[in-house]
């Protein structure tokens, strides 16, 4: 995970890393790497890492926020490719193949120095992504209240914006073109982020 986590950063290639770590033994000991990997085996280790230790790693990350104030996030669902097809058969239309994905919803800080993941959640490729922003949020220590939340329009209900602010946040969700009207439903934060876009583009813009 280590060399794995350097790649990442650095956006190096598994060669790269490994000739760097060769190269300067004393960061890889600061980093805690005993015995340099090989490139071919890192790459060969890299899609075996046990999701359940990614899940504990993020959620240790997340303690670790800075305490200077809440923190700016975005989030996003996007697919990672598994190189599978699957056949599918339609009485109408016939059989076909379609190509499957894994979607990998997150969470990230939005740092300009060092933006990094505090929640990540992999669904398989039918979940929407409105669905998954409480999973999310639940994985964030209780204990700290959020700034500004981006998202795009995949995640826009009143559920998420109402879980939003009850975290002390400030939902910033791109609205629906088709969004005319409040329709508050009871949901403060609701009304109060359709209404912001509507009367304070601008400022929204900004912040968005």
């Amino acid at each position: 995970m280590r060399f794995l986590l350097l790649r990442a950063l650095g956006q190096w290639s598994y060669d790269a890393v490994h000739a760097i770590l060769c190269a300067l033994p004393s960061l890889a000991r600061r980093l805690g790497v005993r015995h340099v990997p090989a490139a071919p085996t890192a790459a060969a280790w890299a899609s075996r890492v046990p999701p359940d230790y990614l899940v504990r790693l993020l959620s240790r990350l997340a303690r670790r926020i800075p305490r200077e104030g809440p923190p700016n996030l975005a989030g996003e669902g996007t697919g990672l490719s598994l190189h599978r097809w699957e056949q599918w058969r339609d009485p109408c239309r016939g059989s076909g193949k379609h190509r499957t994905f894994l979607k990998l919803h997150a969470l990230v800080v939005t740092r300009a120095q060092f933006p990094y993941f505090v929640a990540a959640q992999a669904t398989d490729d039918r979940t929407n992504d409105v669905t998954q922003l409480p999973n999310l949020l639940a994985r964030l220590p209780i204990c700290r209240t959020l700034g500004n939340v981006v998202l795009d329009r995949g995640y826009v209900s009143r559920e998420n914006a109402r879980a939003i602010a009850d975290r002390g946040g400030r939902p910033e969700i791109a609205l629906r073109k088709n969004t005319t009207h409040v329709k508050a439903q009871g949901v403060g934060a609701w009304s109060a982020m359709v209404f912001d876009q509507f009367r304070h583009r601008r400022e929204f813009r900004c912040r968005y």
